[in-house]
């Protein structure tokens, strides 16, 4: 058969190499340890959370780390760390600019809180203060937003009551006590 005659077949268009492969192993392998141990560290912070968990938690990013090393020969950059932690790189889901706003607020909200606690836990009143900011800042947009909620609800025009039927009087009151 010669090369005009044979049939047509599939090339993989895309080649994933075993070092890329290995990396993004690598990176799945960690982020989910490293997520559980920040969420374990911030609710026991919060004055919940499991702290006998923590050394176990902390062994398993230990390991996750040297695995990562062993695979690719370099440790973790910061973007990957980052990217796995951080609030700030998370979607929005609003779909209006109001909607945004308010879950910007939120968001803001809560970086100034955990600002707050990390520097309640250093005893550092100048960051602690930047973090009250912060998250009054955030407070003053959601309470802006209330009370223009509330004010439209009050302009709302309130729907008429129903009237109510009068009740069918009992033609023969004595039938229900009859022997």
């Amino acid at each position: 058969m010669s090369e005009d005659q044979k049939p047509p077949h599939i090339r993989l268009a895309v080649e994933n190499d075993q070092r890329e492969l290995d990396r993004r192993n690598a990176e799945i392998d960690l982020r989910w340890p490293l997520k559980r141990l920040a969420a374990n560290f911030l609710r026991i912070v919060r004055g919940a959370g499991s702290p006998a968990e923590l050394g176990r938690q902390c062994a398993d990013v230990v390991k996750a780390y040297r695995d990562y090393h062993d695979a690719l020969g370099e440790w973790p950059n910061s973007y990957l760390i980052s990217e796995t932690l951080s609030l700030r790189h998370r979607e929005y889901h609003a779909k209006t600019d109001r909607a945004w706003e308010w879950e910007d607020a939120m968001r803001q909200m809560v970086a100034g809180g955990l600002q707050v606690a990390a520097s309640q836990l250093l005893e550092q009143n100048t960051q602690q203060r930047a973090g009250e900011s912060e998250m009054f800042d955030g407070l003053r947009v959601i309470e802006k937003q209330r009370s223009e909620n509330a004010a439209a609800r009050m302009q709302k025009p309130k729907p008429k009551p129903k009237t109510k039927k009068p009740a069918k009087r009992r033609t023969k009151p004595d039938d229900d006590f009859a022997l």
